[in-house]
């Protein structure tokens, strides 16, 4: 029965390496930062200031005039996209195929979407250790531990993260 197919496709999909939205809650979670992110609509990496991607390619970190963003790649939202619709198509009966439109929309609604922090929130970024490392006004770690199994503190090249903390400086200093 196709019924046992649709829990095994969703529980694959919780469980795969790409993050998905409660996973993007990690940034709270981990980060003790009172409130400072939240989330909003997937951005196009084009309109960003900078945006680079984890090394994996599961995850971009994007700047722009007004905000620091973690978001999957568009890369990584395809292959959850892919996923979704062929878990969709496997399905030859109403009431599995009713379930799993209902269920696919909503996580395609939580992949869909960045997780965020104002700029003016952020007192400085840097890159030490291989560490790229997110204080806030309060020099509490805003952004931190996991996004699915990325640890996004590590997982950008020392270039990319650099440049990086470069670019936000000098938006920062800009003022």
């Amino acid at each position: 029965m196709k019924t046992a197919s649709i829990g095994i496709t969703l529980l694959a999909l919780a469980g795969s390496a790409i993050p998905i939205g409660p996973a993007a809650l990690a940034c709270d979670r981990y980060s003790d930062n009172h409130g400072l992110t939240h989330f909003r609509a997937h951005q196009d990496p084009t309109d960003a200031r900078i945006a680079i991607t984890t090394e994996d390619g599961k995850v971009t970190l994007l700047l722009t005039d007004r905000d620091v963003a973690f978001q999957l790649s568009d890369r990584a939202l395809r292959r959850v996209n892919r996923e979704l619709r062929d878990a969709k198509d496997e399905q030859d009966n109403w009431l599995a195929s009713t379930i799993v439109t209902a269920v696919t929309a909503t996580v395609r609604e939580l992949v869909d979407h960045s997780v965020v922090c104002h700029v003016r929130d952020v007192r400085d970024v840097s890159y030490r250790d291989g560490r790229l490392e997110f204080r806030g006004r309060n020099g509490r770690l805003v952004f931190g531990g996991e996004l699915g199994d990325t640890d996004i503190a590590t997982a950008f090249s020392e270039r990319d993260a650099q440049n990086f903390v470069r670019e936000f400086r000098l938006l920062k200093a800009k003022g």
